[in-house]
């Protein structure tokens, strides 16, 4: 918990240790970052396709879920591709400096975001083509998550920390207030007895 707290401050100064750029834990493997990329990439062009498949329909709310689902999908591979940010950026300088934010962010928030924009469409429009591309979209988020989370401890520090949390919940239920349990009883009792 302490690696998801710590990254919460975001994106703005150096304020972090060696004036390093805030974004994915240094503990993150590398492969993971860019499982999470590709997984953006390939999940961003399946959603943009599905989605296009989505708005040939007679129906409203699947044309709105259609045109939401090719919104998000654009959104996830303009952010993931690495090719995408120099060769945009050229013609549309915004997004240029959009992708550059959002790299600069934490992983947590990019998961954030990309499971808000991955729920409209299969709520909208409940159909296989937008639960296959908008539930890709959900899966780049479910990377994004667990890289947020960070490096899982070693075997010897969880059989610790259990043991350690086994003897202090041992111990704080010797003290659990068995005093003021039973003079609670005594008062139900005289309740009781005082009725008869």
């Amino acid at each position: 918990m302490q690696n998801f707290f710590s990254g919460m401050a975001g994106g703005g100064g150096g304020g972090e240790a060696g004036g390093a750029a805030p974004g994915p834990n240094d503990d993150t493997p590398i492969w993971m970052k860019y499982a999470a990329k590709g997984a953006g990439v390939v999940g961003g062009g399946f959603a943009v396709f599905l989605g296009v498949w989505c708005c040939i329909t007679i129906f409203p709310m699947c044309i709105v879920a259609g045109i939401w689902q090719i919104l998000s999908g654009l959104v996830v591979i303009f952010v993931e591709a690495p090719f995408c940010a120099p060769f945009c950026g050229q013609f549309i300088p915004p997004l240029a400096k959009f992708t550059q934010i959002v790299e600069a962010r934490p992983p947590w928030q990019r998961a954030a975001v990309y499971l808000v924009i991955s729920l409209p469409p299969m709520l909208l429009c409940p159909a296989w083509y937008t639960i296959i591309g908008s539930g890709l979209v959900f899966a780049v988020s479910v990377l994004y998550a667990m890289m947020s989370l960070g490096k899982k401890a070693s075997r010897e520090e969880m059989s610790a920390a259990a043991s350690m949390g086994k003897s202090e919940s041992i111990q704080s239920g010797m003290k659990s207030g068995l005093v003021g349990n039973i003079q609670g009883q005594d008062v139900e009792a005289a309740k009781q007895g005082g009725k008869s």
